[in-house]
C-alpha cells in the first residue's frame, strides 16, 4: 500500500484528503505544521508528500527545497499545492516534482497521484 504524507495548516483540507485518499486504497498520515517534519518523513517513509505552500509562518517552496537538495529526501516525491496559482508558478524551481492548484478537482487530483506513484524517479535510498 502506498503512504502519502499531507502537510496544510487548515484542517479542514487534511480531514478531507485524508478521507478521499484512504479511500482510494492510500495509507494516508496527516501533519497542520512542519514543526516535525524531517522525524515524520523518516517514520512513515512516505512514497509521496502533498505540500501546501502557504503555511502559518513557513514557506513551502523553501522546506521543498531543502528536502529535495540534501541526500536523505532527494527521492522524496513531492507534490505541492496552493489555492493562489502564483505561488505555483517555476515549480519545478524549488523541485517540487507535480503541482495542483486548490480547490482539488477530485479526478484529476487522483490521477496525478496515481502517476506519480508509478513514476521511478530515482532508486529510493531511504530503506
Amino acid at each position: 500500500m502506498s503512504k502519502i504524507l499531507i502537510v496544510d495548516d487548515y484542517s479542514g483540507t487534511l480531514e478531507t484528503l485524508k478521507y478521499i485518499l484512504e479511500s482510494s486504497g492510500y495509507k494516508v498520515k496527516t501533519l497542520k505544521n512542519t514543526l516535525n517534519i524531517y522525524r515524520e518523513i523518516d517514520e512513515f517513509n512516505p512514497d509521496l508528500l502533498m505540500l501546501d505552500l502557504l503555511l502559518e509562518g513557513e514557506d513551502g517552496r523553501q522546506i521543498c527545497k531543502n528536502l529535495k537538495t540534501g541526500f536523505e529526501y532527494r527521492d522524496l516525491r513531492i507534490l505541492v499545492f496552493s489555492a493562489f496559482s502564483k505561488r505555483l508558478e517555476n515549480y519545478e524551481s524549488y523541485y517540487a516534482d507535480e503541482f495542483m492548484e486548490k480547490p482539488f478537482e477530485l479526478t484529476e487530483l487522483l490521477g496525478k497521484i496515481k502517476s506519480m506513484m508509478e513514476l521511478q524517479l530515482v532508486p529510493d535510498h531511504r530503506q
